[in-house]
Formats: C-alpha cells, sequence, structure tokens
C-alpha cells in the first residue's frame, strides 16, 4: 500500500478527536454520576467512543465529494482522492462492517436494550450523512438532530443501559450536553458557510451568516449563565466544577471573535483533549476511592 495511503489511515484514526473524545466523556460521566464504574460500564464508553469515531469517518466518507471544492476542508478528509480506488474503498467498506460488527456485540451484551440503542444509532448515522436523506442538508433538522445525538445520546443512552434512576444533575448535563451540541454546529455551519452554500445548503445558509452568529452568541451565553444559575440554585457535585473551566477559552472565544473569524482548532482540540484527561483521571480516583 502507497505511503500516502498508510499515512491517511493513520490520520483517519486520530480524526475529530474533538468529537467522539467528547462522547466519551459524556458516557463516563454518566457512569461517574451513578457510581457505576463497573466493567459493563466501561464497555460502554468504549463503544460510544468507537461508535462516534465511526459515524464521523462515514460523515466524511459521504462529504467526500462536497469537501474536495474547499481546499481547506479536502485536507482535513482523508477520503478525497482515495474511495475512487477499488482496493482502498473494499478495505473501507470491510473495515465498516467490522466495527459495526464489534459494536453490535458490546451493544447485545444489554439485552433488547442495547438493540434498540444500536438500531437509533445506526439509523441515525447514516441518515444525517447518507444519501438520499442526508438530514445535515435539511435546515431545522440539520441542528436538531445534531443538537440531540452528537453529545447529549451518549450520555442519556448510558443512564438507560446501565439501568440508572434519572435526577436533576442528569437533566442538568443534558441541557448542557444538548446546548453544547447546538452551538457547536452553529459554529461548524459559520465555518463551512460557502461550501454548504454551494452544495445544498444548511440552516445557517438559510438564515444568513449573521443571524446564525446571533444564534450562536445567544446559545452560548444561555450555555455559560444556565450552568452558573443551576449551581447558584443546587451547587454541582465538586469533580464537575473544572469542565466548566476547561470549556470557558473556547465559549469565550465565540464570544468576542465575530462572525467572520473561524473557531480556533486548536484551542477546541486543546480543550476537547483537557476534557478528555481531566474524565478518565476522575473516574480512575472515584473508583479507587470507592474501594478503599
Amino acid at each position: 500500500m502507497p505511503i500516502r495511503i498508510k499515512n491517511a489511515f493513520v490520520a483517519l484514526a486520530l480524526n475529530h478527536v474533538d468529537a467522539w473524545g467528547i462522547a466519551t466523556i459524556a458516557s463516563l460521566l454518566a457512569l461517574v454520576v451513578h457510581q457505576a464504574l463497573t466493567m459493563d460500564g466501561l464497555w460502554l464508553v468504549l463503544v460510544f467512543g468507537l461508535g462516534y469515531w465511526l459515524a464521523f469517518a462515514v460523515n466524511d466518507y459521504f462529504d467526500a465529494p462536497y469537501d474536495q471544492l474547499d481546499p481547506a476542508k479536502a485536507k482535513g478528509n482523508f477520503f478525497i482522492g482515495l474511495i475512487d480506488r477499488p482496493r482502498v474503498r473494499r478495505i473501507l467498506w470491510a473495515m465498516f462492517f467490522v466495527l459495526v460488527g464489534v459494536i453490535a456485540m458490546i451493544f447485545l451484551r444489554f439485552g433488547w436494550a442495547g438493540v434498540i440503542v444500536l438500531a437509533v444509532s445506526l439509523s441515525v448515522m447514516l441518515a444525517y450523512s447518507a444519501p438520499p436523506v442526508r438530514l445535515k442538508n435539511r435546515p431545522g433538522l440539520d441542528l436538531l438532530v445534531h443538537a440531540l445525538f452528537v453529545e447529549t445520546f451518549p450520555y442519556v443512552a448510558t443512564v438507560y443501559l446501565i439501568g440508572g434512576t434519572w435526577g436533576s444533575v442528569d437533566l442538568f448535563l443534558v441541557f448542557i450536553a444538548f446546548m453544547a451540541s447546538l452551538s457547536a454546529q452553529l459554529e461548524q455551519q459559520l465555518r463551512d458557510f460557502e461550501v454548504d452554500q454551494a452544495t445544498g445548503g444548511t440552516s445557517a445558509t438559510l438564515l444568513g451568516r449573521r443571524a446564525t452568529y446571533v444564534l450562536l452568541v445567544l446559545a452560548t451565553l444561555l450555555l455559560i449563565f444556565g450552568a452558573v444559575a443551576y449551581h447558584m440554585w443546587r451547587p454541582l457535585p465538586w469533580y464537575l466544577i473544572p469542565f466548566a473551566f476547561i470549556a470557558l477559552p473556547v465559549l469565550l472565544h465565540r464570544l468576542v471573535r465575530g462572525p467572520n473569524r473561524p473557531r480556533s482548532r486548536w484551542l477546541v482540540y486543546v480543550s476537547a483533549a483537557a476534557g478528555l484527561i481531566y474524565a478518565v483521571s476522575i473516574a480512575v480516583y472515584l473508583a479507587i476511592s470507592a474501594r478503599s
């Protein structure tokens, strides 16, 4: 296999680490909040991390014809120039079915609840990115599906699969995940405004750049003030507070940069990496504390 293809596969393995990393954090937080750091629970963290990596890879696969129109986006889509090669395409499809098989085996450990979550996951993954449905190009639905599934679903599904009892902290975290995912999609649509305008449209291209930025600012402010208001009403568990400081630089950057400047990729990646490292650290600490 040529060096370029090998390098592309390595890069693909690390691609969208901010997205699948946050899905991993969400699932792990559900275990921490419900004190369910068991082996079955940790299998769920693994499957959601792997599943969201696969979902974003599938998204890139179907986005390749559109992303190649933008030199900046083309550099970040590792399927461009590769999926036209029959041998590579066969490898990609084989990888897809192997990974779906692994994901299915883990979900099936949870009985019919796992079957339901698996069916919803695969349906949304394909409906969002693949034609002819391609929800990501349907204004309104693109924002709603992203807000419900990219950061919110891993938390909700994990609580559902472990049989957790819902409390106020769960509702707070679902609100945070929903608003974070919604605002992240608005931010991404602003970044991809010109390409999306030429290749199918999104909520942002329908509303316009300035109106989309106003919505982004409002969603971000609601996220910040909602978190502060909840904490003043009912103090959060101590281990959740550092997540606010990890995310704050990204949120503040949205509020000051204006509608025509893109997000800082390194700031997003550093924040996601810090959040993942902290989530793993606090899970290990609480697991050890529970046994001592």
